[in-house]
């Protein structure tokens, strides 16, 4: 009997409690990453969103990942994509109210199933829960060290999203090709020319996103996402807003040109900046 109790300790009570102290360590990362982002915040806020973020994503991850065994690659992805886009939106209007989409005439104007390339600046973790209120499929372009977060990155591996490891020339190329590949199956790709999240000053774009333009010939979407200064407060007013732009060809523009376009109009619809 005590080597049975032992044997079932060591495969789930273990692995458990490895589990729940990995979940602890990254809600702790999350606390201190937005800390530094926002002035007025209310710590339990911060932790609990992460706690129920990451706990439902191995929810969502411990239901889809047999699936793999019975379903295509490209129905797979589509299910984790889906299953990602519901947790986000359930979790951001219970945490932060609905997100007002502006410029969805924008979106119609598309193609049916065409790809196309948003580009977003990015201020916050939570530009991702916002962005999952876009109505259409895409992977979007993360930090490599996302995807092994608990749950939400294993979550964003099934989807097949992209990772990318900066400064990294191996990382990049792979990125690149990861991109086109998505975009040539008729998945869109958001990508964050930034390059990394900063609130207090607007950053220039880096090439990446408008090589990726040119090199495809696929339309540039610009978003902007509005991200209020007391989004971590329990009493807060302000709103969040993801913003679509109109949509432009790369073919007869340089990338100069590109990101000029790019920037302006991001740039349009952000409060601070106007």
């Amino acid at each position: 009997m005590y080597q049975v109790l032992t044997l079932v300790a060591g495969l789930v009570v273990l692995p458990a409690a490895l589990l729940g102290l990995l979940v602890s360590l990254t809600v702790v990362g999350i606390y201190f990453e937005e800390k530094k982002l926002f002035q007025k915040k209310e710590p339990l806020k911060i932790i609990m969103f992460g706690f129920f973020w990451l706990s439902f994503s191995i929810l969502n991850f411990a239901l889809v990942l047999p699936l793999k065994l019975i379903v295509a690659q490209s129905e797979l992805e589509i299910i984790a994509h889906e299953a990602c886009q519901f947790l986000a939106r359930t979790l951001h209007v219970a945490f932060f109210g609905p997100v007002a989409v502006e410029g969805q005439n924008n979106l119609k104007a598309l193609k049916p199933d065409e790809a196309v390339l948003f580009v977003a600046n990015h201020q916050t973790m939570m530009d991702i829960t916002t962005l999952y209120f876009l109505p259409t499929n895409f992977a979007w372009v993360a930090k490599s060290v996302i995807f092994y977060m608990p749950g939400a990155g294993w979550m964003m591996k099934l989807a097949n999203y992209v990772p990318l490891k900066r400064k990294n020339k191996d990382s990049i190329a792979n990125m690149f090709k990861a991109c086109q590949e998505r975009l040539a199956n008729k998945w869109s790709v958001i990508v964050f020319p930034q390059g990394t999240r900063n609130r207090s000053t607007f950053l220039p774009f880096k090439d990446g996103a408008f090589d990726i333009a040119k090199t495809t010939n696929v339309r540039i979407v610009p978003l902007t996402i509005v991200i209020p200064d007391d989004l971590w407060m329990w009493n807060r007013r302000g709103a969040c807003k993801l913003v679509v732009h109109e949509p432009y060809s790369p073919v007869d523009k340089t990338k100069e040109e590109l990101k000029e376009v790019a920037y302006a109009a991001i740039t349009s619809a952000m409060p601070k900046l106007k």
